[in-house]
């Protein structure tokens, strides 16, 4: 069974986001993203700490067995923080997609532009 946690927010480009103080988010592939791309080989932040971001802009790829996906900017940001950690563990977004983010993004942007839990399973089914 997929996991889709309630209480974080979603992309249609199947990234999720977790609020952490007043703008920023932990940000990271879903359980469905990565079952859909297969084994993850590589995970490219192609982005530096402190990036701008504009909304649609690719900052990084994620390499899987079956596919790849681009991560996408869901909104205009800044990359705060990368996980300098997650290229040594790939295989493990594939066990807990939600213990591992691969960055910090920071924006004043409201969240209307994300998807909810309800939103998210009705894309996924």
């Amino acid at each position: 069974m997929m996991q889709i946690p309630k209480n974080i927010y979603y992309t249609k480009q199947h990234l999720w986001l977790q609020q952490i103080g007043l703008y920023d988010f932990y940000v990271g592939i879903t359980d469905f993203g990565q079952k859909e791309i297969g084994e993850i080989d590589l995970i490219e932040l192609s982005t530096n700490k402190g990036s701008q971001l504009k909304k649609g802009s690719v900052w990084g790829i994620v390499y899987g067995t079956n596919d790849t996906l681009n991560l996408i900017a869901p909104f205009d940001c800044k990359i705060t923080e990368k996980n300098r950690d997650i290229h040594k563990h790939t295989s493990y977004v594939n066990t807990g997609p939600y213990k591992y983010w691969f960055a910090i993004l920071t924006t004043k942007t409201d969240t209307v532009s994300l998807l909810t839990f309800q939103d998210y399973t009705q894309l996924t089914q």
